[in-house]
């Protein structure tokens, strides 16, 4: 995770992770504590930037440090039962998929708080001229209905569209916002394993601009900026932390701060801490979208 250390290290050199109280209100200090005692965290992908930052200024530690504590770390739908067995304190996370949420009715129930929102996005090769789809045109591309670039407005080639498993976290807003319980026709798709891979692939694949793919914002925007590659509007409007905070940007998602009767104080320290004010402008800070 070098990419998102170096993430951490900006964030340090620009002062983004020094938080002066502004307009007189009051400054809720970060929970302080020893690197030893800092809770075994886990999450999402796009939230590790955060979870590492966070650590950073609980602990004073260095961003290497920091990585360190993520020796483990196991993304979205696995860190879920990870908690509920016991084995994590505290998650920054995106939803589970609706498997995941049936494993976890087996549990004592997680305390699920909203922490920021992010949003789905497209993403095509830039010789690809197409600037815009409807929600509408999406949903007939995965499911087989529309299949050619030339139905959408574009050159006269068939559309190859990428897809996440059904257990990532992209996947599950997919699902939950464009797809429904929608079967996905065979031969209409190549399903990649990772964000890093599907984004890859759009810049790579034969060469041409006919490959349609998806990812969360943060992650498409910050932690794996790839040349060669760019992001569509959806319904006209482009995704940004502006269009997304606004609620302009339609595929908005929250994602959430997680932790359980299990938790230790420090972690529950650190889950209040980030709901405060001054957690959220730390979560802004970092770059996401904050709750409110």
């Amino acid at each position: 995770m070098r990419r998102v250390t170096a993430i951490v290290s900006m964030l340090l050199l620009t002062g983004c992770l020094a938080f002066p109280a502004s307009g007189g209100e009051k400054e809720e200090p970060v929970p302080q504590m020893s690197y030893e005692e800092f809770p075994r965290i886990d999450g999402s992908l796009a939230c590790v930037p955060m979870i590492e930052a966070l650590a950073v200024k609980a602990t004073d530690c260095t961003p290497e440090d920091a990585e360190l504590l993520l020796e483990d770390f196991t993304n979205t739908n696995p860190c879920y039962l990870e908690l509920a067995q016991g084995n994590r304190d505290i998650l920054l996370v995106y939803e589970a998929a609706e498997e995941t949420k049936e494993k976890l009715a087996e549990f004592d129930p997680l305390d699920i708080r909203e922490l920021g929102k992010d949003a789905l996005v497209f993403l095509v090769n830039e010789d690809n001229p197409v600037e815009s789809l409807t929600v509408q045109q999406i949903y007939d591309i995965y499911t087989g209905k529309i299949t050619n670039w030339k139905d959408v407005g574009g050159k006269d080639v068939e559309i190859k569209a990428f897809l996440r498993p059904e257990t990532s976290g992209s996947q599950t807003l997919m699902r939950k916002l464009i797809l429904g319980d929608a079967s996905l026709v065979e031969g209409q798709w190549e399903e990649i394993p990772t964000m890093e891979g599907i984004i890859n692939q759009l810049k790579e694949y034969e060469n041409d601009s006919n490959a349609l793919g998806y990812s969360v914002y943060y992650y498409a925007s910050s932690m794996h900026q790839v040349p060669g590659v760019r992001l569509i509007r959806v319904e006209g409007i482009e995704p940004s932390n502006e269009t997304i905070r606004s609620g302009e940007y339609s595929l908005v998602n929250p994602f959430f701060v997680v932790t359980n009767d299990q938790s230790s104080d420090k972690a529950l320290a650190l889950r209040d801490w980030l709901l405060t004010e001054t957690g959220q402008t730390f979560v802004e800070e970092c770059g996401y979208v904050r709750a409110k």
